[in-house]
């Protein structure tokens, strides 16, 4: 979780610094606006890939922490078979 939200604020600090930057470098609304969209598109697309490599890190930490709680249950009921 403490990673989603990592992602999330840089998400949104990138989106943030991209916008203040088409917003002074065009003072016609019309170009910002179009920028500004196509800006929120390509974060999003490229976030894709940042959000892909954390989710399998994640996936391989729970699997880890499964495989444990799996051998500790079955070291508990090897434990209650032999009383």
């Amino acid at each position: 979780m403490k990673e989603f939200a990592v992602y999330t604020g840089l998400r949104l600090a990138l989106f943030a610094a991209s916008f203040a930057v088409l917003w002074f470098a065009l003072s016609n609304w019309l170009t910002v606006f179009p920028l500004l969209l196509l800006a929120l598109i390509v974060s999003s697309i490229l976030s894709i890939f940042v959000l892909r490599a954390w989710r399998d890190r994640l996936a391989q930490r729970i699997e880890t922490r499964a495989t444990r709680m799996t051998e500790r249950l079955e070291a508990a009921r090897k434990a209650e078979d032999e009383d």
